[in-house]
């Protein structure tokens, strides 16, 4: 496709279905800066692939299973979060933790998203997709048109990289 015609289908798609997927993303999560920021995370990613994205049934399809699969992340990523500061909330007393630790526990959360950070550009694309963003191999193989049995390797080799690195940095925080 010539840049212009892919700016044309992208106006096109842009004008034609922002107002249907704010309304359905709206009635997900009655939020309304929530649902106006997924649809422009949606059309941020379609630009962004739109020159080699292979569309298998429709463009609205493939827009609306993305706003899906964003809100059930967004949703997901929420009750997360719900549920680790009820847990602090109620264990925090229970365990008395001095302000030294959490310090540490902030610190070694830094240090092992700095060590994700560091592994090799593909290696830590194809493990944030499966970790934050909770893709399948599958689906993380065919967005990034490689094999599934290459996702697999990739996550199973930066989970080696990772473990070896998480010993180093817990053995520096906690001894």
């Amino acid at each position: 496709m010539n840049v212009d015609h892919v700016r044309q289908l992208f106006t096109q798609l842009y004008e034609e279905n922002w107002v249907k997927l704010y309304v359905h993303v709206f009635r997900m999560l009655e939020d309304r800066d929530e649902a106006r920021d997924i649809v422009q995370e949606i059309f941020t990613n379609l630009w962004e692939r739109m020159d080699g994205l292979e569309i298998q049934h429709s463009y609205q399809a493939y827009l609306f299973r993305s706003a899906r699969n964003l809100v059930i992340n967004r949703m997901a990523s929420q009750d997360v979060g719900r549920k680790y500061e009820n847990y602090l909330e109620h264990a925090a007393p229970v365990f008395d933790i001095m302000p030294d630790e959490l310090l540490r526990e902030k610190e070694l959360a830094q240090q092992i998203e700095n060590a994700i950070e560091r592994l090799p550009r593909k290696m830590a694309l194809i493990f944030k997709k499966s970790r934050y963003e909770q893709r399948s191999y599958l689906e993380i193989a065919k967005e990034l048109e490689i094999s599934e049995q290459t996702v697999k390797k990739q996550i199973y080799n930066a989970l080696t990289v990772l473990r070896k690195k998480i010993r180093t940095i817990f053995i520096f925080f906690y001894h």
